[in-house]
């Protein structure tokens, strides 16, 4: 039975999901949430075996204030529903040389670690920190939080002078390597753009943005680990009246006309609505949910996506004190294998990885004395060439034969619970087209407008939250997805009642006039 209220449909219980059901509740819709898994989270999800707790994406916690804006536009403080820890140092990163360097954000330490390898550099340093602080600040509040109504508002003057600001028009490695001659600290400092899964020769400047918000702003881990993030918004949108139907697959997306009428269930159940919002990766969207012949995703045969990850969560049977929480492990030929990865398809030969050890800051997510480690390779996402039952022990003996060789030669047998996740676990457990464990990539033609757009362009009361729409992928930046598609729903449903208050126009004007 109908409420009286605007009634909204959410498919996903993703962090773009959940935060999205929330802003609308709070905002008097009356929203329903379909989840095809058995809680929240999406990616943003937990492994629990026998004591240990894994997070089973994302791991750490950048833009702080991101968050704290999304609990404070819900009118609550996001310290009552989620506790930060701060992480410093903030990681080590160990190269093939038998080299390496703890980052933090404490400068003088920092500078130290610098100058150690490379003399004379901390000083280029603190002009690469004020850069990325502009590059922060500015995309912040002015490119990546706001919707756009085209590619002539993204090329307006004020915006056209805010991207070169922000050197959206440069490579991200050559913009780099301005400030630092020794390639590890390029290596160093333009990795990061591997948390959106692109290549930083490859990727715009502007995510010089990435480090600047570690070194200058701090990396932080939640109490419980990632996963609490879903935990809270998950309680804030039952505080808002969400009704969320876990264990309940979405079928496809109704339409009728130019208009998105509901959903149908996988049992059958049609649901209606007057506004669907998709938590789904959005090509899978397109291709599986949504009706050929009324809509299409723009451009879809030339997209580019991200890369995928090959994923081993252990529990060790004794803690690894000489572990970091955060792990970073170069590989030779850092360039190359980045073109091994996004050109290539192939996995580098001397595979980069990262090792995250949470325990280490959160005693709880293991056994006392035991450890739960994460490890990440960046490999391809699907591609007919790559078999990933033949791929993925390669892969893991490559992880346990670098890690002997740095003093971790019985980790392997220490191992007491392993589980294992490819590129085609990506693509099955999560929807996510290709594998691609970020979505779809953010090279410069794939960033603002020119990213698939928040709402449907025929289907003007279809929209979209997540990684694959506008703005980005990762957590704060899907939390400003979150932001910015509540903003674009209000707009066109208060267009929407303006045509309707005559009453002689009727639905189909609305639907015109849409």
């Amino acid at each position: 039975m109908r409420s009286g209220k605007r009634q909204a449909v959410v498919v996903g219980a993703g962090v773009g999901g959940l935060a999205a059901a929330a802003r609308l509740a709070h905002q008097g819709f009356d929203v329903q949430l379909f989840e095809k898994t058995d809680g929240p989270g999406g990616r943003c999800n937990r492994l629990q075996v026998e004591g240990f707790t894994w997070d089973i994406g994302p791991t750490i916690v950048l833009m702080p204030e991101v968050f704290q804006e999304t609990f404070a536009s819900l009118g609550r403080r996001m310290e009552d529903y989620l506790t930060l820890m701060r992480c410093d140092p903030n990681y080590r990163i160990h190269y093939r040389d038998g080299s390496d360097i703890t980052f933090t954000s404490e400068l003088c330490a920092m500078g130290r670690e610098l100058e150690r390898i490379e003399p004379g550099s901390y000083a280029r340093y603190l002009a690469f920190l004020a850069q990325g602080r502009t590059q922060y600040r500015i995309s912040l509040d002015h490119l990546v939080g706001r919707n756009y109504a085209g590619i002539s508002d993204y090329f307006a003057p004020s915006v056209l002078k805010k991207i070169f600001q922000v050197r959206a028009h440069r490579r991200m490695y050559a913009d780099v390597s301005r400030f630092f001659q020794d390639e590890r600290l390029r290596a160093a400092m333009t990795f990061q753009t591997m948390y959106l899964g692109v290549s930083p020769f490859a990727s715009p400047a502007v995510y010089g943005l990435l480090p600047f918000t570690e070194l200058g702003v701090g990396v932080w881990f939640p109490k419980g680990g990632l996963y609490a993030i879903p935990l809270a918004l998950e309680k804030v949108a039952r505080e808002e009246g969400v009704r969320l139907n876990y264990g309940t697959p979405v079928k496809r997306i109704l339409t009728g006309g130019s208009r998105a009428v509901g959903v149908e269930l996988e049992d059958g159940q049609v649901v209606k609505a007057d506004v669907v919002l998709c938590n789904a990766d959005l090509p899978y969207a397109y291709e599986k949910l949504l009706d050929p012949g009324v809509t299409r995703l723009k451009r879809a045969k030339t997209l580019r996506y991200t890369s995928s990850g090959y994923m081993l969560y252990l529990g060790l049977k004794r803690r690894y004190e000489g572990l970091n929480h955060h792990n970073v492990f170069f590989g030779n030929d850092y360039k190359g294998s980045f073109d091994d990865i996004f050109e290539r398809f192939r996995v580098p030969e001397d595979p980069s990885f990262y090792v995250n050890a949470p325990a280490h800051t959160d005693p709880s997510l293991a056994p006392p004395g035991k450890d739960s480690l994460y490890v990440l390779v960046p490999v391809p996402h699907q591609h007919p060439g790559l078999d990933w039952k033949v791929e993925g022990p390669k892969v893991r003996a490559k992880v346990f034969r670098r890690l002997a060789e740095l003093g971790y030669p019985e980790l392997e047998r220490d191992i007491e619970v392993e589980r294992v996740y490819t590129p085609d676990d990506w693509a099955s457990t999560f929807n996510l087209a290709r594998g691609s464990a970020f979505g779809l990539a953010q090279n410069f033609f794939q960033i603002g407008p020119f990213r698939p757009a928040n709402q449907d362009a025929r289907v003007r009361n279809l929209f979209f939250v997540g990684a694959s729409t506008q703005p980005g992928t990762g957590l704060p930046t899907v939390l400003i997805s979150a932001r910015l598609v509540v903003e674009r729903i209000l707009a066109w449903s208060g267009a929407a009642e303006v045509v309707q208050e005559p009453g002689s126009a009727g639905r189909g004007a609305i639907e015109e006039a849409a």
